[in-house]
């Protein structure tokens, strides 16, 4: 049996009750320039980083570190992880640093893509959702609403959250509130943008979208103009000046259905009911990059 691990570049290997941890020569929390350059392309050898060996059919709580006097297996499981890193797509280690060091190291985006996501599906993190940042996109919420009725403040029936991403701090969230459409997308808290359909959503199968045409695809930041759409029909539009360039988060994932942790909208009657479950019956939510 053997199994790979690997967090923020801390790594082990296990193989027949042999397991091998390599540690990282960094604070995770230090990022400051001089922290930083250590790890710079070119500089860093992961495999002069500190190992420590040992015997888990013998010494199950890890007291005696046998490095020094096995040093063929060392050897043995320090090779066999970097072949499971690369069979598991954990490479290149620390690849969310690779920004730090220029964006000449900044991961390829796909030209083009589609990504379509099932109900129910929950934390996603921010490293794996759809990429967004710096172009042109468009996200579709296929839903079959049975009805929509509201009295006062309460609704039944298409009430919550379709898709959210992130938080109030930066993210953004397609949703139902008072029976209508709406689209809140926060540019990191310091300004948040949110635009309504006139009319509420009519019962039966729905297509609810938004779209989003950047001013400048590939500028970071770019701005552009944003538009609500319900089964091909445009229902508001407005203008987002600034879009998050990199990362709406570290912490907060992507939900389907609902909007966990922080609420991307801070209004009262969002945040209140958080997380806003849905509902409506979900059938598929549909990015698509430009």
């Amino acid at each position: 049996m053997q199994q790979y691990f690997e967090v923020l570049g801390n790594r082990a290997m296990y193989k027949d009750g042999w397991w091998l941890a390599c540690r990282l020569p960094r604070i995770p929390w230090k990022l400051d320039p001089a922290s930083l350059a250590h790890f710079a392309p070119g500089r860093w050898d992961p495999d002069t980083d500190r190992c420590e060996l040992y015997d888990l059919t013998r010494d199950f709580s890890q007291a005696h570190d046998l490095a020094a006097e096995h040093p063929e297996k060392v050897a043995e499981l320090r090779a066999l992880f970097w072949e499971e890193a690369a069979r598991y797509q954990v490479l290149p280690l620390l690849g969310g640093m690779a920004l730090a060091f220029g964006p000449e190291y900044e991961k390829p985006q796909p030209k083009a893509a589609r990504y379509s996501y099932q109900p129910d599906v929950e934390n996603l993190s921010p490293g794996v959702i759809p990429p967004i940042y710096n172009r042109s996109f468009s996200i579709e919420a296929n839903i079959e609403i049975e009805r929509n009725e509201c009295l006062l403040v309460v609704c039944t029936g298409a009430e919550g959250v379709l898709v959210a991403m992130g938080d109030y701090l930066g993210g953004f969230s397609l949703y139902v509130m008072h029976g209508k459409p709406r689209f809140t997308y926060s540019f990191l808290g310091l300004k948040i943008d949110t635009i309504e359909g006139a009319d509420a959503l009519p019962t039966g199968s729905v297509r609810v979208a938004y779209e989003f045409v950047a001013d400048n695809p590939g500028q970071k930041a770019t701005g552009g103009l944003g538009r609500l759409l319900v089964n091909g029909r445009e229902v508001a539009k407005g203008r987002i000046e600034h879009t998050v360039p990199g990362q709406f988060s570290s912490y907060a994932g992507m939900d389907i259905g609902r909007d966990n942790g922080l609420p991307v909208v801070p209004e009262f009657l969002y945040a209140f009911k958080k997380p806003f479950a849905t509902q409506t019956q979900i059938k598929t939510v549909d990015f698509e990059l430009k």
